[in-house]
């Protein structure tokens, strides 16, 4: 239908799409990771608690995040200091790197040359040995939190994610494919701040730091 005829055919409730990614985290050599992932480092710890004046603006309902361990220590952090509950999800998981999973750039440049070829004829779509593809775990978040503003129409909700995740959720509003996701840069410990009106969304904040 397109935004301007859900507007045309009368008020929609909003429902708004807090978004945030859980870091800094502990990760001196710059590794892959997915699950169960990094802890969060202490700068991570009070970055993060630095977005409740922004969050505070909204009516957040309830805080969302991956059982992963950075991703649940910030839901935990946030929805605490917000006075709601939260809950973790495994379907809002980053990307499953498999073989990769905290290695390297460059120990999977030397280990892996073949895959690394076609990891760059096809970024979106290539899975690391045992993982997932961009697209893969993409269309994931995007089921995920389309039913999760379902769940809370007309509520703002905070989904505390990971690069992939992140971009997935904003690509319910923009018309974001996966191979164009990297255009989006998800800095950790921001905030993304998109209102649905009914399955169309506007993208209102990206990256919004609270001490700029």
């Amino acid at each position: 239908m397109g935004l301007l005829g859900h507007f045309l055919k009368g008020p929609h409730k909003k429902t708004t799409l807090l978004l945030t990614r859980a870091g800094p985290v502990e990760n001196p050599h710059h590794v892959l990771y997915s699950h169960p992932g990094l802890l969060l480092a202490e700068e991570g710890r009070k970055a993060l608690l630095g977005l409740l004046p922004l969050l505070r603006r909204h009516p957040v309902a309830h805080v969302y995040a991956a059982d992963s361990l950075a991703e649940a220590e910030a839901a935990r952090l946030l929805a605490e200091a917000l006075g709601v509950p939260h809950t973790l999800l495994p379907e809002l998981r980053e990307r499953s790197w498999g073989a990769w999973e905290g290695l390297s750039f460059a120990e999977v440049e030397a280990r892996f040359p073949e895959e690394v070829a076609a990891w760059l004829r096809d970024e979106a779509g290539f899975a690391p040995p045992g993982g997932e593809s961009v697209r893969e775990a993409w269309e994931r978040g995007r089921r995920a939190v389309r039913g999760l503003l379902r769940r809370h129409l007309g509520q703002a909700l905070l989904v505390v994610g990971n690069c992939t995740l992140n971009r997935a959720a904003l690509s319910l509003a923009l018309p974001l494919p996966p191979e164009e996701g990297l255009r989006l840069e998800q800095d950790y410990a921001r905030l993304s701040v998109v209102d649905f009106y009914g399955e169309e969304g506007v993208v209102k904040a990206l990256n919004l730091d609270p001490c700029p």
